[in-house]
């Protein structure tokens, strides 16, 4: 998926013994990084547009059990690449992966005399760095990593932000504040200076995390559960991200460019889209006095709606196969008997037996048929007790013969490596049989992964909607898409158009959502995700279907994206190209506001038809929730449009050129 446009190559050699130091610049030269080699310790320091931002930090790993000696340096070189890396979907259809490599090898100085190699790439939008292990530079076959020494020891007490699992993330607060924190942490240094630590290509070690450091009150080292690794292979990549704005750290290639290329001979089969959910829409109940299940008659609306509606998939939750904590329910095998919630304000289930003349039983196959057929393809919820009490691989094999599109994986257990080299086996089984994963309830962190397994198109590494029987806040929201989703593709579920009250009529819905109809809208656009949930049931779009008709446009797979606005915890604008059409969307916090969108970046003397979609005047996220407004309007490159939304709204834009 690589075309290379030119290669530049510079060298450089450093010999000498106990001190050394380099300075190391982006190809634009907005970034810089000092490598400084001082009393045996490997160092580094990194400046954004002429500015220091982390001072003098360490290098390395923990090794055991012979941990790593003082060091010299042997060599250091220097190169400068430049290519195009096409991508199978994403927010652009190719990065230019334009990056100065400089791979530093650096040996023991007594005992073993071992060699280990940092290799760091620097992007004018940021920097990876990882360790490897040369094969003949005196290791064991496995090297045994117990920690990392690798430092960020920030040069000011900045306002950060960090993920915090399936919860809103934590911050804004001092750097100085934080304890230990979960990766991505996203830092706000100054108005015109942001970066984000993370981490890229994940597929050997433990994930990453920032520890305090003893260094100062504003630095971190990273850390990582014990993991072993191979001779002649490297590390995941520690990563910093850099940009004027936070909405710059979005579009960042750095974290895409830096996995190794995709694995898969030919990833035609892979379509990202949106999808129907049964899950949350359990217990709606329509005009003409139907109530949705997960059976079959309920999956067949689904469908039948979803092929007029260019929505591409069906995601069949858990209890299609039996209870989803039962080792006897067979994931090759539809259920044969009915499943309750008897409590509609608890998420218990309860299975009773089907009745004699059940005239329509579950018949997973079939329902697969029905989709195909109507080009609706069908997600198989799955799980570790599936995985680890049924052939696994057999059992892939079995969906693949049914027309199966993909697996929703949820509730892995395991910590830590294993969790990761499960997640990874998964992923390349899936792709051998042609399913699309979408990793739910706790998963690895993206990384950039699905560069290498772009089948990988989603995770739940977020607080996704409704989910834990907790509500996130437009805040929260506007926090999320800047830490979050900075690691992936998330799974978070907005487009929610029954909003009034539904948290009293629907058995799956446990809090009302603090949003307006608009805001869900433009939400399931700005949230990027190569699966795109949307939890309400057929009708309620019908419904609303003049805006609903935002949805149906979209492709999911994009040529080019903009962040026009961007300001954490409080609002953001996305634009999004696919050909020579444009789509926008707004969203802001509980406060209510007008951002101006300059259409400067459409093709200059062309008409668009523009289709604005709208907050009514009247609409709040708490009070009124479901007012909205679409209005018809041309424009061209020399227009300004002012999105004006609600306390908690959005405003979304599709722009057609004529």
């Amino acid at each position: 998926m690589n075309t290379i446009r030119f290669l530049l190559c510079g060298l450089t050699a450093l010999t000498s013994i106990g001190f050394s130091s380099t300075i190391v610049t982006s190809p634009g030269n907005t970034l810089s990084v000092a490598f400084t080699l001082e009393d045996g310790q490997p160092n580094w320091r990194l400046s954004f547009s002429g500015k220091q931002y982390i001072n003098a930090s360490r290098l390395g790993l923990e090794i055991s059990p012979n941990p790593l000696g003082p060091l010299e340096t042997v060599s250091q070189k220097q190169r400068t690449v430049r290519e195009t890396v096409k991508t199978v979907w994403g927010k652009f259809s190719s990065y230019d992966n334009h990056f100065t490599d400089t791979l530093w090898t650096l040996r023991e100085t007594a005992g073993l005399k071992r060699t280990i190699e940092i290799n760091a790439r620097l992007y004018d939008s940021g920097i990876g760095i990882r360790y490897r292990f040369p094969y003949d530079g005196g290791w064991e076959d496995e090297i045994v990593l117990t920690g990392d020494r690798t430092e960020f020891c920030f040069a000011d007490d900045y306002t950060g932000f960090s993920y915090r699992r399936e919860r809103d993330p934590l911050g804004p607060q001092p750097l100085s504040k934080f304890g230990d924190c979960l990766l991505p942490l996203t830092i706000k240094c100054s108005p015109n200076a942001y970066m984000a630590v993370l981490e890229a290509a994940v597929f050997n070690e433990a994930p990453l995390l920032l520890k305090r450091s003893e260094s100062s009150r504003t630095a971190f080292v990273a850390g990582f559960a014990i993991s072993t690794i191979q001779r002649d292979k490297a590390t995941s990549w520690r990563t910093v991200l850099v940009g004027k704005t936070p909405g710059d750290l979005l579009v960042s290639p750095v974290i895409y460019c830096l996995n190794p290329a995709c694995m898969i001979k030919d990833p035609s089969w892979i379509r990202p889209g949106l999808a129907f959910w049964d899950w949350r829409a359990w217990g709606a109940e329509t005009q003409d006095g139907f109530t949705y299940a997960l059976d079959m008659a309920s999956w067949r609306r689904f469908i039948d709606f979803a092929s007029k509606n260019n929505i591409r998939y069906l995601v069949l939750d858990a209890n299609w196969y039996g209870p989803e904590s039962d080792k006897n329910s067979d994931p090759r095998t539809s259920r044969d008997h009915l499943v309750i919630q008897p409590n509609p304000n608890r998420p218990n289930l309860k299975r009773i037996p089907a009745p004699k003349d059940w005239k329509d039983p579950i018949d997973v196959p079939e329902i697969i048929k029905y989709g195909k057929d109507r080009n609706v393809g069908l997600i198989l919820y799955f799980n570790d007790i599936a995985r680890l009490n049924y052939p696994f691989e057999e059992t892939l094999a079995l969906y693949q013969k049914w027309g199966a599109a993909g697996i929703k994986y949820g509730f892995m257990k395991g910590r830590d490596r294993q969790k990761v080299l499960d997640t990874r086996k998964i992923v390349e089984l899936c792709a051998k049989y042609e399913l699309l994963c979408d990793f739910h309830d706790g998963p690895v962190p993206p990384s950039g992964d699905r560069r290498t397994w772009p089948n990988y198109v989603v995770r739940e590494f977020c607080h996704s909607q409704s989910d834990a029987m907790r509500v996130f806040s437009p805040t929260g929201f506007c926090e999320q898409v800047f830490v979050n989703m900075l690691a992936g593709p998330l799974d978070m579920c907005n487009g929610m158009y029954t909003l009034e009250n539904p948290a009293a009529d629907r058995p799956k819905i446990f809090k009302n959502i603090d949003t307006t109809v608009v805001a869900e809208t433009a939400r399931t656009m700005i949230t990027f995700s190569g699966l795109s949930i949307l939890p309400d049931c057929p009708e309620a779009y019908q419904a609303k279907a003049d805006l609903f008709d935002f949805l149906t446009r979209l492709p999911m797979d994009w040529d080019e994206t903009k962040i026009l606005h961007s300001s954490i915890g409080e609002y953001i604008t996305t634009a999004r190209r696919k050909g020579n059409n444009w789509y926008i969307a707004s969203a802001t916090n509980e406060q209510s506001r007008k951002l101006e969108i300059k259409l400067d970046f459409l093709r200059p003397r062309r008409k668009y038809s523009a289709i604005l979609y709208e907050d009514a005047a009247d609409a709040h996220f708490k009070t009124n929730r479901e007012a909205y407004t679409v209005r018809k309007t041309t424009v061209t490159a020399d227009d300004t449009v002012t999105a004006v939304m609600a306390a908690g709204g959005g405003h979304c834009i599709y722009l057609e050129m004529q």
